[in-house]
């Protein structure tokens, strides 16, 4: 079976690698604490808990080299990577960068990439520790993240019932900045979301230290992205369409184009903000704090709730099933 069929997806192409491959034990000392199916993997070596995550850009997937400044795809290669260790209140420690490119770039455009990707790494206090290069047909981005975490990471499996759900700033504007491209009207509209994702860092390590029961990060969208953290805490949600909090800039470009602004917010990928499950009492501090000590919204989106279904409300008291489809490579 091909992987871009009906029945495969992503999903399904990292459950088969998994199957096969993920049941490989570390060599004492060392000790797996979560392996495939979290934003990063976490790993006991003394009394250090460590996240190593990955992220791939791909040109033609990811990126069009006629939309995207050199600066701004190194600063987005390896912002992706630091939101994943946001995701787990972790905090970035050193990157790995491999680079395969075709042989007509310059060391101009090298130059402006390694500006952009530097920027990053001064902004958010990581080092780049080394990495390869080779040639290929078409770009292809590849950076690999290690983080530190004090005291145990958040997962995406910890979401109890009565937890309260929150997102951080406004979703949707990634996308809304793609179509624009996709129209020819960039002018019309702030790319800044779509190019330079801010890792939430700062957020990320609050929730953790304010007992977050679970965390990760949206970059597939709201409608793939929260049923994941739902499955694997093996529980459900109502979620209320008027407290999704809309991106200015989808908001901006939905009205210009006649179009409906939660759409966005919810189908959206490449939002890099996180979605954080907390018990009641904690997500109320959060909402307080987060706001006030990094200047970042918080925003409560809806509830967790024993019953394994996940649900949009509307303002009416009308519900239906939250199953609009997110971003997926081998689907898109």
């Amino acid at each position: 079976m091909r992987l871009d069929a009906p029945a495969g997806g992503e999903g399904a192409l990292i459950a088969r690698i998994a199957l096969r491959a993920g049941h490989i034990d570390l060599p004492a000392p060392y000790q797996l604490l979560q392996g495939i199916g979290d934003d990063t993997a976490v790993l006991q070596v003394g009394d250090q808990t460590l996240l190593w995550t990955t992220d791939m850009l791909v040109e033609g997937v990811h990126f069009r080299l006629d939309w995207t400044d050199a600066a701004a795809l190194g600063w987005k290669a390896l912002a992706v990577n630091l939101s994943d260790l946001a995701a787990m209140g972790g905090e970035p420690v050193g990157v790995l960068l491999s680079l395969a490119l075709p042989p007509e770039y310059t060391e101009g455009w090298l130059d402006a990439f390694v500006e952009g990707f530097a920027a990053c790494a001064q902004s958010f206090g990581v080092a780049l520790l080394g990495g390869d290069t080779n040639r290929a047909e078409r770009m292809v981005i590849d950076v690999s993240a290690l983080g530190a975490v004090q005291g145990a990471p958040v997962l995406r499996s910890g979401a109890r019932a009565g937890d309260w759900l929150l997102v951080s700033g406004g979703l949707g504007g990634s996308r809304a900045g793609l179509e624009a491209l996709q129209a020819g009207e960039a002018s019309e509209v702030d790319l800044t979301p779509h190019f330079r994702p801010q890792p939430r860092l700062q957020v990320g390590a609050q929730a953790r230290a304010l007992g977050a029961t679970a965390m990760m990060d949206i970059s597939d969208g709201l409608a793939a992205d929260l049923p994941k953290l739902l499955r694997a805490s093996g529980v459900g949600a109502v979620v209320c369409a008027a407290h999704i909090p809309v991106h200015p800039v989808a908001a901006q470009w939905a009205h210009r184009r006649g179009l409906d602004p939660l759409a966005f917010a919810i189908a959206g990928g490449e939002d890099y903000e996180l979605l954080i499950a907390a018990p009641p009492p904690v997500a109320q501090q959060l909402l307080e704090r987060v706001p006030a000590e990094t200047g970042v919204p918080l925003t409560r989106i809806g509830e967790v709730h024993a019953a394994q279904e996940l649900w949009l409300e509307y303002p009416d008291g009308r519900r239906e099933s939250f199953a609009i489809a997110g971003w997926d490579h081998f689907r898109a």
